[in-house]
């Protein structure tokens, strides 16, 4: 796949709705300072696993040849144990692609973990977008809209 249709395939993925869409990935380049964040969603875990194995690699240009079959054996057991057991913090933290010096994947899970506050990362957006209002553990329902457009922007 010719790199600007990876780079529109990875785009079009921030732009989709988590409610529909509800398995995702916080991703961005391995050195934080010069990198933006961004969520990607998906339909089903399995999408999202052939993302993270075919595209998110070549998108920071790990090329045939150049490292990707090296990535994709190292991290194949791995997507295979997530498809099995779900998002485990343990299997994010063994994949950390930052070891392969491209990118990173911050978080993965569900838009329903993050929508409840569940994890570090889904507390501190539910803080940063509630602020002072936050009355509990979930988002209300009536700032859903306003929150998916924040998890487009925001620099978690």
């Amino acid at each position: 796949m010719p790199s600007a249709q990876l780079l529109q395939t990875a785009a079009d993925a921030t732009e989709r709705d988590p409610r529909e869409f509800p398995y995702g990935y916080l991703t961005g380049g391995a050195v934080l300072l010069v990198s933006v964040r961004a969520f990607l969603w998906f339909r089903t875990i399995d999408e999202m696993i052939e993302t993270l194995l075919e595209v998110e690699p070549r998108v920071y240009n790990v090329k045939p040849g150049h490292g990707l079959e090296e990535y994709q054996a190292r991290v194949r057991p791995i997507l295979a144990q997530v498809r099995r057991q779900g998002f485990k913090e343990s299997l994010r933290t063994e994949f950390a692609p930052d070891a392969d010096g491209k990118f990173v994947v911050d978080w993965w899970g569900t838009y329903s973990d993050l929508r409840a506050g569940r994890g570090a990362l889904g507390c501190q957006l539910l803080d940063e977008f509630l602020g002072g209002s936050r009355r509990g553990p979930c988002l209300p329902a009536e700032e859903e809209d306003e929150f998916i457009e924040f998890l487009k922007t925001c620099r978690a």
